[in-house]
């Protein structure tokens, strides 16, 4: 993709250009490890440091064309200016890069229908049911999130649940080149707050939940939740919002006027809005998910074999959101029927014993909580969980994860996450303390294994016939991070292999 730097600074508000406009742009980046001479960097002045301390080795590199913030002189040497051939000065740099990349591929976003999914929780799992949802009713659709990148031929792991504007633009192009109608997006309280969607418009945006979470990096709730509410900025003309109707946060929205479709996970709720979905009655069981629910004045059964209390929040989101694009609800139903199962999403592996494990991606206490509370309904026997907490994260989160463990599991292993630059048993202790903390704790064996493979494998052992063993935290990620190092770990792999050994 080719255009002159004329043609891409029309995206950019308040840019005040010097140089040469007929300049060539093949590629955006604010990464001076990937500038040359064709490409335009972008000094991102982010809460990660500042992208001005690069520029001069963006210029060194061949870059000619730069985006800036204040004045460029106090970045560059005489000898540095004089190799640029254009600067472009702009009064904030975060947005910059998507904007100028929607622009450098044709703002691929308006040539698909674009679903997007923000939330503490369900985002992965609402995103994957509107990937085949869509792909069933209006033909190839597009995945961006957590797990992977699909663009509807080729796919790759994500190494972010949103990428940076330059790899989320030309993404999006690469659906349109493949032949999809539609993308499937998770976007991120970060993505939202760092602008690497700007520009975006949205055909819907799915709010799932508001939880404890992130708050490393955000002031609190009410600065979480404002992050959050900036994916309603993206809403193209006629674009609508599905709300879950049940998280009081987000009840305090203002929607800007858009149409909502509501749904509310609690049977027997009463509709807020004209198109909202209430459930009449669920059904739920190890072989699968039957729901009863009313939308419109239209009774409809959703069966589904996703498994647990919490995807009752997630397929009645997807099933709005397939409303809300204005197809058929009972197609809609229809389609969700055949889902696939979600990888590292309350994915279920046989045990040798009769007992089952199951493992999720919960990192916070709200998704414990709803994870250990689903697989409890379902357990014939004990319910086992094992879990743990990332380093240099939110330390308020320790806690109320152990509380939540206390509530609902009878037997807890206690072991690392993603420990970082924290000593991973330091972490564990601080856990464990909090458990033992619990006076009224349901179980009766509480061990501290820092090592995630051995407690994973101890509680396996540990399972009999109609056990459950909860795996929570790391879903489908195949890494531990320790220090400086990404290790292999994958808690799947563990079971699986596990489970071989018992013959």
């Amino acid at each position: 993709m080719v255009k002159t730097l004329a043609k891409l600074i029309s995206a950019l508000p308040g840019a005040r250009i010097t140089g040469d406009t007929t300049l060539s742009i093949t590629s955006v980046t604010a990464d001076s490890r990937q500038a040359g001479p064709a490409s335009l960097f972008v000094a991102v002045h982010g809460t990660g440091g500042d992208g001005h301390r690069y520029l001069a080795q963006a210029v060194e590199a061949g870059c000619r064309a730069v985006v800036h913030q204040g004045s460029l002189e106090q970045h560059l040497d005489a000898g540095q200016m004089g190799l640029l051939a254009a600067s472009i000065q702009v009064p904030n740099t975060r947005p910059a890069p998507a904007l100028l990349a929607r622009e450098l591929h044709d703002r691929p976003d308006t040539r698909l229908t674009c679903a997007g999914v923000t939330g503490t929780n369900g985002k992965t799992t609402v995103s994957f049911l509107m990937r085949e949802m869509l792909g069933q009713l209006d033909g190839p659709c597009g995945l961006l999130g957590t797990i992977r990148y699909d663009d509807g031929r080729e796919s790759e792991e994500a190494p972010l649940t949103t990428p940076g504007g330059p790899v989320f633009y030309s993404w999006l192009a690469r659906m349109v080149q493949s032949g999809c109608r539609s993308a499937a997006m998770e976007i991120s309280s970060h993505a939202l707050d760092q602008g690497r969607t700007a520009g975006l418009e949205l055909d819907v945006a799915v709010m799932t939940n508001l939880g404890r979470d992130h708050l490393d990096y955000h002031t609190d709730m009410a600065d979480y939740l404002q992050a959050k509410a900036r994916i309603l900025d993206l809403l193209r003309p006629g674009g609508a919002v599905v709300l879950n109707r049940a998280d009081s946060h987000l009840g305090t929205l203002d929607l800007q006027g858009h149409p909502c479709v509501g749904f509310d996970s609690r049977p027997g709720g009463r509709p807020l809005g004209p198109q909202d979905i209430t459930l009449r009655s669920a059904r739920l069981g190890l072989e699968g998910t039957r729901l009863e629910l009313t939308h419109a004045g239209q009774d409809l059964v959703l069966e589904s074999p996703l498994v647990g209390t919490f995807n009752v929040e997630n397929l009645l989101a997807a099933f709005a959101a397939g409303v809300a694009l204005g197809h058929d609800p009972a197609r809609v139903a229809g389609a969700l029927a055949g889902v696939r199962q979600v990888p590292g999403r309350l994915e279920r592996f046989l045990l040798p014993s009769g007992g089952m494990a199951v493992v999720d991606y919960a990192h916070t206490h709200d998704a414990l909580e709803a994870v250990l509370g689903a697989c409890d309904t379902l357990s014939g026997g004990r319910l086992l969980a094992v879990f743990g907490c990332g380093g240099d994260r939110d330390r308020g989160k320790r806690p109320l994860m152990a509380r939540a463990a206390a509530r609902h599991a009878d037997g807890v292993w206690i072991t690392s996450d993603n420990p970082r630059s924290e000593d991973p048993r330091e972490i564990c202790e601080d856990v464990a303390a909090a458990y033992r903390a619990v006076a009224d704790a349901r179980a009766d064996q509480m061990e501290m294994v820092v090592d995630r493979k051995a407690a994973i494998e101890d509680a396996l052992a540990a399972a009999t016939a109609g056990d459950i063993v909860v795996v929570a935290g790391k879903g489908h990620e195949d890494y531990q991070i320790v220090g400086d190092r990404v290790l292999h770990l994958d808690d799947r792999e563990v079971i699986r292999h596990w489970i071989r050994r018992q013959g």
